[in-house]
């Protein structure tokens, strides 16, 4: 058995219906005044949380934004301070709960997660900021969640885009779990069982969005995707999506069922460890090609291109992707990532 850490210090209260519990389990963390955060269009969602609250809730903030702008996240922060509150409650997908993790991380006040989305941050320590045109990403135990609401029943109006682009970040965080700098056997076990939850619940999902068997495999699958992250880190997936978010604007989930495949297809003779995993948990031969395939059932965006992304504008990805990304299995070179973004700009399927 090789040497290991094991460190997740979350409470997780999974199961449809659970988020009935929202007053007992902020009571349970002692606050009494909680500020809720939500996207502007995030607020007929939240609103039964709010009534569920009751006088506990003195607050909702809803400027939630993609990539955590600063002015918005420290708007945020101040709002919190004014409400004299004692914990932030965010109720969405990535872009809220990022919003919460900052202001948990700027007040040293808890923060309860209730993710509606496949996206994992919750489970994180890992956060980040968009401050002017660059995502800043930084690791601080301070803004990880205390608890997290996995409700499934709250997952079952997101769109069959969002389903699809929110699931397949949660299968790049167990993707890159797969090939950690330090080897994590519990990190191993924990990424194929998302691989597979994440490869039966989403696809089922998108087919029949009240499918509560399917929503709550997919929601399990991305719990197990946060967890494994935030155990291992990240690679050069990750960093490849930061870039083109904080850089040039594209949506996180979007970006991330593009690039997956390219990059797996970059990892893949240095990881087959990795890339045998990978293809048993989506019965497949190949691996980037069957995590391409499974991105063109669900429907997700094939290229950056049809983000919007201008070809102009992959040089400077490709050196922008190699500065930030400080560990990953195959070294990272400008001419190699370059080659990857061109592939995953034109949506080309990997070559087995």
């Amino acid at each position: 058995m090789v040497e290991f850490v094991y460190d997740l210090p979350v409470r997780v209260v999974f199961g449809a219906g659970t988020v009935a519990r929202l007053a007992e389990e902020v009571e349970r963390l002692g606050a009494g005044r909680v500020m809720l955060c939500c996207t502007p269009g995030g607020r007929a969602r939240a609103a039964p949380l709010v009534e569920a609250l009751g006088a506990t809730c003195v607050g909702v903030f809803a400027g939630a934004e993609p990539h955590c702008p600063q002015p918005v996240a420290m708007a945020a922060v101040e709002r919190f301070g004014a409400l004299a509150a004692d914990c932030v409650v965010p109720v969405g997908g990535g872009s809220t709960i990022g919003l919460g993790k900052v202001v948990a991380l700027e007040t040293d006040k808890p923060m309860l997660a209730v993710p509606t989305t496949y996206s994992g941050s919750e489970m994180t320590s890992i956060y980040g900021m968009l401050i002017e045109n660059e995502k800043r990403t930084r690791v601080d135990e301070r803004c990880r969640a205390k608890t997290v609401i996995y409700d499934p029943a709250l997952t079952t109006a997101l769109s069959p885009h969002l389903t699809a682009t929110s699931g397949m970040n949660g299968l790049a965080h167990c993707v890159e779990a797969l090939y950690p700098e330090r080897p994590n056997p519990v990190a191993r076990l924990m990424a194929e069982a998302g691989l597979r939850a994440l490869a039966t619940g989403i696809p089922g999902s998108v087919a029949r969005p009240d499918d509560m068997a399917a929503r709550t495999q997919a929601l399990y699958g991305a719990f197990l995707g946060g967890g494994v992250i935030g155990l291992v880190g990240i690679a050069i997936h990750h960093k490849a999506c930061h870039v083109l978010g904080g850089r040039h604007g594209l949506a996180h989930g979007e970006s991330n069922a593009v690039v997956l495949p390219h990059a797996v297809a970059y990892n893949a003779d240095a990881a087959p460890e990795a890339m045998a995993t990978i293809r048993r948990a989506l019965g497949a031969d190949d691996a980037a090609g069957a995590v391409y395939d499974l991105a063109r059932a669900l429907g997700a965006p094939a290229s950056l291109q049809e983000l919007g992304m201008a070809e102009a504008d992959l040089d400077e990805a490709a050196r922008l992707t190699v500065a930030a990304t400080n560990w990953n299995p195959r070294k990272v070179d400008f001419a190699s990532v370059r080659q990857m973004l061109d592939d995953a700009y034109f949506g080309r399927r990997p070559a087995a």
